[in-house]
């Protein structure tokens, strides 16, 4: 009789267990799936957005990780390294140093200050975008399986995408100096893009090996 009811307790907690762990798991899932409802509607975003009239003029396939996008009627002559123009530069000037190495940003509004690598490459620098937003005062979240950056402040939204030189400037496809990649957990955009698209406009200090942001006044 004690052992019919020892094996009764074995039975039932084991039951137990096992419906907890189900329970675990089928939470587990939903979040996950909640998750990857998120990275869809980014990915999604690029897709949708080329089919409205405003962008006719754009390329109109599916930006992917990898190519180059071209666009009509957007081209000048000489490209700056710190100022966004919006348009495709078939010439850029040389760049202040051409090897990456350790800098600080400094916004000079609020007297924050970012220190990190930056990277030249094809005659821009590429900045760690999430930290530089935050510092310039964005909320900005990285969505690391579609390797998407949604940036917002004060109204204003800017989309990259890595491997894509597309900006979504406000729900505009927007071109960008030079291709969005991913290194070391972090997409490293043009400063250019990220500053300008802000508010700012980033000058460099070679004393102090320092990029100053200033507020863009009109």
């Amino acid at each position: 009789m004690k052992v019919k009811k020892i094996s009764l307790v074995v039975v039932l907690l084991l039951a137990i267990f096992i419906t907890n762990d189900v329970v675990v798991q089928a939470d587990d899932h939903k979040h996950e799936d909640k998750k990857h409802e998120k990275y869809k509607e980014y990915k999604d975003y690029y897709k949708d957005h080329d089919d409205d009239d405003d962008d006719e003029e754009y390329y109109d396939d599916d930006e992917k990780e990898g190519e180059t996008y071209y666009f009509q009627d957007a081209v000048t002559t000489k490209g700056t390294w710190n100022i966004w123009t919006r348009t495709v530069a078939v010439d850029k000037e040389v760049l202040p140093f051409t090897g990456s190495q350790k800098v600080t940003l400094k916004v000079e509004d609020t007297n924050k200050e970012l220190s990190f690598f930056v990277i030249p490459k094809d005659g821009e620098f590429f900045v760690p975008g999430k930290a530089v937003a935050e510092v310039l005062g964005a909320k900005a979240t990285f969505y690391k399986e579609s390797k998407i950056l949604d940036i917002q402040k004060r109204g204003n939204e800017l989309i990259y995408r890595a491997g894509t030189n597309v900006v979504y400037d406000n729900s505009v496809k927007t071109p960008s100096p030079a291709q969005a990649f991913y290194v070391n957990e972090e997409l490293y955009l043009p400063i250019s893009t990220i500053t300008n698209g802000l508010g700012y406009i980033a000058e460099w200090q070679e004393s102090n090996q320092t990029f100053v942001c200033q507020p863009i006044t009109n």
